[in-house]
Formats: structure tokens, sequence, C-alpha cells
């Protein structure tokens, strides 16, 4: 850890205390994909109004993400957290007892403002208590806290949903961000490069730092893998449990296989956080290529749900691997006075990918899209021409030298010669 942080056990728990936070945010975010086939029993809707519900939060994480996420780098860190865990922690309790789906829509983008400012943030500060050498992994290694957060809700879902319904998700999502916020209050400090730079952070963050001329190339081809690759996130998050169930499974079945998938996603965002010291944007050109292989795979042939299961695993892998791979790579991009905000207007941006995702997949439906499983050739071009981008990502930002624990992170990093 960073010398940032004078106590090396206090380090590392602060990190344990992001990675809780982020498991949280994770539960929230697909807490409505996975109450999705509840909530159209109890409301009446059809599968093609589905789309505009799980979109909700998403416009909010966008919203949240460009416009307070930036906040960090100059009113730190630990406050946008906590703030925000607290704040939208309260929503979710109100969520539960939505009377109509128009009023659940306007809850759940409530709380996509919270959780868009909770994660550039999160992760900012994570590759803040790191080693300069392993930012990108660090970054990275938190960021799996929101696929792990979707296994808990999975689970959730499946113990609690045939029993207590929808409702309970959302209960559920409410208590365990309130109860992290004062974790977070008790326990985190805030950022060791803001009290370092002071006044500084307002001269060297927001929008404008990151489209100077050294950083604008990058930061535009950045917003466009983050939109093609959370718009396949998105995507099949928010569709495998209607489409596992609409082949003849329970509720229960279909909450379990996409609980199989976010654990892939959970596997994949390891290995994928393993591999970022020194090759990182490769790595998510690797992983989106592989991604849409295994997504190509599933369109071939029906292949009964152990066969289907396995594969989805490895979307989950694959898919989940290219977005942490994304975390820790942006992240490293940019130098710490401006990280959130790099990160912020990245996930921003790419939250117009992660909103159209449920949407496209609802067009898919209402243009007559036939069996379930060609549904899957949808997210293979995104995913392509992201591993792409990628590559030349790869090629034009220079790996980051390592950096001596405690050494001040203002140094920006060039295009490779």
């Amino acid at each position: 850890m960073d010398d940032g942080i004078d106590n090396p056990a206090r380090g590392w728990g602060s990190f344990f205390l992001i990675l809780l936070s982020l498991v949280v945010e994770g539960f929230d975010l697909q807490a409505a994909n996975f109450a999705a086939p509840s909530i159209l029993e109890h409301f009446g809707v059809t599968r093609a109004e589905i789309g505009p519900l799980l979109s909700a939060s998403l416009v909010g994480v966008l919203i949240g993400a460009v416009l307070i996420g930036p906040l960090g780098d100059r009113i730190g860190r630990r406050t946008i957290l906590i703030t925000c865990c607290f704040t939208y922690g309260l929503i979710s309790l109100a969520a539960a007892f939505a009377t109509s789906i128009t009023q659940l829509m306007a809850l759940r983008f409530l709380i996509g403002v919270g959780l868009g400012a909770v994660l550039p943030n999160a992760l900012a500060l994570a590759g803040e208590l790191a080693p300069r050498k392993y930012l990108a992994r660090a970054t990275a290694l938190v960021g799996i806290g929101i696929t792990f957060g979707g296994v808990l809700a999975g689970a959730v879902a499946a113990w609690f949903l045939p029993t207590h319904g929808w409702p309970s998700l959302f209960i559920a999502g409410g208590l365990l961000p309130i109860t992290i916020a004062a974790l977070l209050w008790i326990g985190l400090p805030e950022s060791p490069a803001l009290r370092q730079r002071g006044a500084e952070a307002h001269r060297t963050s927001g929008v404008g730092a990151i489209l100077a001329p050294e950083y604008r190339a990058r930061t535009i081809v950045i917003w466009i893998v983050f939109a093609l690759v959370l718009m396949v996130v998105y995507l099949l998050t928010g569709w495998i449990p209607l489409l596992v169930k609409d082949q003849g499974y329970s509720t229960a079945t279909a909450s379990w296989i996409a609980t199989a998938s976010h654990a892939g996603g959970v596997l994949g965002g390891v290995i994928a956080s393993l591999l970022l010291v020194r090759r990182s944007w490769s790595v998510v050109a690797l992983f989106a290529g592989m991604a849409a292989a295994a997504l190509a795979l599933i369109t071939l042939r029906d292949w009964g749900i152990v066969g289907l299961s396995l594969l989805l695993v490895l979307v989950g892998l694959f898919s989940t691997g290219t977005q942490n791979g994304l975390n820790g790579s942006c992240g490293a991009t940019y130098p710490a006075a401006m990280r959130a905000s790099g990160l912020g207007w990245a996930l921003g941006m790419g939250r117009i990918g992660s909103i159209a995702g449920p949407l496209v997949g609802s067009l898919a439906i209402l243009l007559g899209l036939a069996a379930p499983r060609h549904f899957f050739i949808l997210p293979v071009l995104p995913l392509l021409i992201a591993c792409a981008l990628a590559i030349w990502l790869a090629r034009r930002t220079a790996a980051l030298p390592p950096e001596p624990a405690g050494a001040p992170d203002t140094t920006p990093h060039g295009d490779t010669p």
C-alpha cells in the first residue's frame, strides 16, 4: 500500500471497505434485473415494456458519474462515497413500496444517480492506496466487487423471490448500503493524494483536463470502448434471466443460471486484473475477442440447460473480465489529480451504452427475434469493435513505469514512441 496511508493494516482495511462498497453497488445495480420476472407478473406489464425499467437506473448512473463523480477530485472521494451510499440506500427502501411501474422507474433512476457517483471515486481511491506499479491491477481488482454483488443479488433472488417477492431485493438493497456508509464513515480515510494537492486539484481535474491535447484522442476512444462494452454487459445481465425463463425454466432456475454467469464474471475479473500490470489495454482486447467468440458459439445450436449454463459462465468470465480490464486500464491512463474525472466521464459515457443495452433487447423482441439463443448474436459486433479499439489504445498508450511508494502521482503518461 502507498505511504499515503501511514498504517499498512489501515490501508488494507480501507481497501476492503472500498471493495465492500462496490459489492453493495453491484447488488443494487442487478436487483431490478433479477426481480424483473416477478415485477412483470406483479404489475402486469409485457417483456417489451420492461426495458425502460431496467434502463432507468442506468440513466441515473450516467448523470451521477459525469456530474457528481468528478467532484471527488475536489471535495474528497470519502465524502462522495459515504453520502451517496447512504442516500441511494434510503431510496432503495422506498422503492420496495412502489405502487406502480412508473413510480418504481423514477425511484430506480434516483438510485442510479447515487450509484454512478460511487464507482469512479471508489476505483480512484483504490488506485491511490496501491503502489503505482500495481495501480491498474488494484483498480481492476476492487472493481470485481461490482460483479460479486451481482452474484449476491442472484443468490438472494433465488432464495427470497419465490416466497417474499420482488420487494425483498430492494429492502436488502437499501439496508446494505446504509450499513456500508456507516462503516466507511468510521474506517475510511480521505484520499492521501487529495490531502497533498489541496487547491491544485481544482486546476487539474474535470472534463477540460482529460480532453487536453495530450489526452484527447485516447479519452474519446476510451469513451467509445466503455459504451460498447457496457452495452453488452447490461444487455446480457438484463435479459439472461428472462430468456432462460422463456425456455420453460422456473424463476429460481433462471436466477441461479444468471448467478453462475456472474460467478464466471468474478473469476474473469480476477484473471484480467492479474494480467494488467504491464499490458493493460492488450488484456482488454483479448477478453473482448474471447467474449465475442463465446457468444457466437451459443447461437450455433440448442445446447440444453447444462451446455447453455457452461457457455454463459464463459460469457460472464470474458465480458466481465473485459469490463474490469477497462476500469483498471482507464484508471492507469490518468494521473491521480484527474483520475476520478477520467473514470467518471468514461463510466458516464459508457452508461449511454448500458442504457441502450436493455432497450436493444426490447427492440429485438419487438422485431420478432426468433429462438432465444439467436438473441446472443446481438453483442458480437460491439465486442469486436471494442477489441479493435483496445488494440489501438495498447499501441498508443505507454506502459506505466514503476514509481516508488509515496511519490506524488502528477506526471502525465505519454504515448508510446
